[in-house]
């Protein structure tokens, strides 16, 4: 009679391991001795029951080595998938950094040339003022009718201390901007390394 393997033989004969489809070739190989004129059935069917156990052993060996496999491919793959995840995540946060980066030096510029537009406004304010009042008489005396005159010095005095002010409220503005800079960075670096930290575990449980 014809031996019915099923519709789905060749696919299952191509996935299934080597060490499988080679028992399946000795067990046909056994049930075709049976079959010969001069062989003895009854020693045959010993052996057959014999080799039989030994076929189990050999196709549960060779699925679990095949699951073994299987799941190391998977565990790869996952591994890859997360490496890719990562390598984009830092490549996103360093264009997030670099445009921050752009972002705080354009800041920057615009802050220097306001603070170079005000020191120049102050420099000629100080000439107008200079230039506005006149130094009192030494052997004169003061004419209370004409106004009272204030002295060079204590003109010279007070712009100069605007300008300190406005310096150091300067140099703050700057600091204050670079401290921002710096905690973004550090922000995004803490959140980078948050991130592969988390993931890390995934890659241990697998």
């Amino acid at each position: 009679m014809a031996l019915n393997v099923g519709p789905d033989f060749k696919q299952r004969w191509l996935t299934a391991p080597e060490a499988v489809r080679q028992t399946f070739i000795d067990d046909l190989h056994r049930i075709s001795e049976v079959l010969q004129p001069d062989s003895d059935l009854k020693r045959w069917v010993e052996y057959d029951q014999q080799q039989q156990q030994q076929s189990f052993q050999k196709i549960d060996q060779a699925y679990a080595e095949l699951k073994i496999q299987l799941i190391e491919e998977a565990r790869i793959r996952r591994q890859q998938m997360l490496e890719q995840r990562l390598a984009q995540q830092r490549a996103d946060q360093a264009a997030y950094a670099q445009a921050l980066y752009q972002d705080e030096l354009q800041q920057f510029a615009a802050q220097t040339e306001t603070l170079a537009s005000l020191r120049t406004q102050l420099d000629q304010e100080i000439l107008d003022y200079t230039a506005r009042y006149q130094k009192n008489p030494e052997n004169g005396s003061f004419n209370f009718a004409k106004g009272v005159r204030i002295a060079d010095e204590q003109i010279l005095s007070e712009l100069d201390s605007v300008r300190v002010r406005l310096e150091l409220e300067a140099e703050t503005r700057i600091e204050e901007a670079v401290q921002q800079f710096r905690s973004q960075l550090q922000a995004a670096a803490q959140e980078e390394i948050e991130y592969i930290l988390k993931h890390s575990q995934f890659s241990k449980e697998a």
